[in-house]
């Protein structure tokens, strides 16, 4: 990892209270709990990558609102 990306994870991990060796240990834990990596691990496809870049989606003012929205649909 170059130093760029070790000061960005770490930076990341200061905002959740964790330092490096921790993050890791915890990684270790789940990996071992789960057998494998503990997230899927893959490349977006070209429809995914698309979706993600795409700025037609809706916003919410928060999980409310976004649930409220939900369930007003599937009625």
């Amino acid at each position: 990892m170059d130093e760029k990306g070790k000061k960005e994870f770490e930076i990341v991990l200061k905002k959740v209270g964790l330092t490096p060796g921790e993050a890791f240990r915890i990684f270790a834990k789940k990996s071992i709990e789960a057998g494998g990596i503990p997230f899927e691990v893959s490349q977006p496809n070209a429809r995914l990558s698309s979706s993600i870049n795409s700025e037609d989606y809706l916003k919410f003012d928060g999980a409310e609102s976004g649930l409220e929205w939900l369930n007003n649909e599937s009625k």
